[in-house]
């Protein structure tokens, strides 16, 4: 999924692509979401929001946090999630998961939670007008909160920030 391969987005929509439609399946827009988005997000959401980092943390738990994270990082892109995920509801839900991820979590876990929000926010920057990109309901802007307060947390405790987080953030901040 992170390749843009296209026989994985074919898969996902539940059919099989030859070699012709091949670049067609990966530039065309979408506003509906893959025949099995609503399947793999339930699965990533349900994975995520069961897990507690309040729990006795395990590198168990933490890497299937990690996995689900990185799941979320092709999942938001829209050749799969077309604007579903912009769908009031859904959104709500997830960005509430994030927010609760970015307050709880460990900084490993942190860090490809700022990548994926990232990712959503540099995907869907064309859904929001310039005029309404940084109000306080748009998606950049939670994305922009959610990633400010995993700065401050790291730098509060004294935790060195990671480059990867650095440019994460740096990116959220550029396309807004």
């Amino acid at each position: 999924m992170q390749a843009s391969d296209p026989d994985i987005l074919a898969a996902m929509d539940g059919t099989e692509v030859n070699e012709q439609k091949k670049n067609a399946i990966l530039t065309a827009e979408r506003k509906d979401p893959t025949a099995f988005f609503y399947v793999l997000f339930g699965l990533v959401y349900e994975a995520l929001a069961t897990s507690s980092a309040d729990a006795t943390p395990s590198t168990i738990r933490q890497s299937a946090v990690i996995s689900a994270v990185q799941a979320l990082k092709c999942l938001v892109r829209p050749e799969y999630s077309g604007n579903a995920i912009l769908e009031p509801t859904i959104f709500d839900e997830f960005i509430g998961l994030c927010y609760r991820l970015g307050m709880t979590e460990a900084p490993a876990v942190q860090v490809h939670l700022v990548e994926m929000l990232a990712i959503f926010a540099n995907a869907h920057a064309a859904c929001t007008a310039a005029a309404d990109s940084l109000s306080l309901t748009s998606p950049p802007a939670h994305c922009l909160r959610i990633c400010s307060n995993i700065l401050k947390q790291a730098t509060s405790s004294r935790v060195s920030v990671t480059r990867a987080l650095q440019a994460c953030l740096l990116s959220v901040l550029s396309h807004t």
